[in-house]
Formats: C-alpha cells, structure tokens, sequence
C-alpha cells in the first residue's frame, strides 16, 4: 500500500514538474532547450525513478536527500505570483507525500533487517 502510493506521488511529482516547466515555457522555445532545461532540472530526481519503483530502503534514503533540495525551490516558487504559485502548491504537496512515503518505506525495511 505504502509502495503504492509512493510510486503515485513520485508520478506526481515529475507530472506537475516537468508538466508545469513545459505549460510555463515561452510559445516559442525550441523543443531541444525544453528537453535540455527538462533533464538539467528534473536528470537527478529521474535517477530516482528506480527506488521510487522497487522501494528499496537504502535509494530511497538518498533519493530523500535529493529531494531537500526540490523542497527548497518549490517553497520559494509558493511566493511567485499566479500561475507558478499555484503550481509549486501541487509540487510540494507531491514533494512531501514523497517523502512521508519513502521515510515510511524506510522505516519499514529497517524492523524487517532487525528482526
């Protein structure tokens, strides 16, 4: 259930990140600098995609690590005027049941290896 909702969330996030980089995106840019900006910005959450996938307790530690960060430019993202504002509403809510889901798949594995 958990691993489930894991996987939700982190659909979630890379969604209303990369959906809300490319709505928000000036008519004409080039398609090769969306797909540029798109893997410098969201490259080191989409190497997660693996832990976020399998659950693994020890990818999922430095995926949450990684995920500070992205927590920091969102919360400052929640003081831009309309329409990014909003967005990086549905980003942080996305953001932090990542982690709640991944901090509880965490301690999860860890009483499975004390037992």
């Amino acid at each position: 259930m958990i691993l489930n909702l894991n996987r939700l969330f982190f659909a979630l996030l890379l969604l209303t990140g990369i959906g809300g980089l490319w709505w928000l995106a000036p008519p004409d840019t080039p398609l090769i600098a969306k797909l540029f900006m798109t893997l410098i910005l969201y490259g080191p959450l989409l190497i997660f995609t693996h832990a976020a996938i399998q659950g693994s307790p020890r990818l999922l530690t430095w995926m949450c690590f990684v995920l500070m960060f992205y927590f920091c430019g969102f919360v400052i993202q929640l003081f831009y005027p309309p329409p990014m504002g909003v967005l990086a509403i549905f980003r942080v809510l996305a953001l932090v049941g990542l982690f709640i889901t991944a901090m509880l798949l965490i301690r999860a594995g860890q009483a499975s290896q004390d037992r």
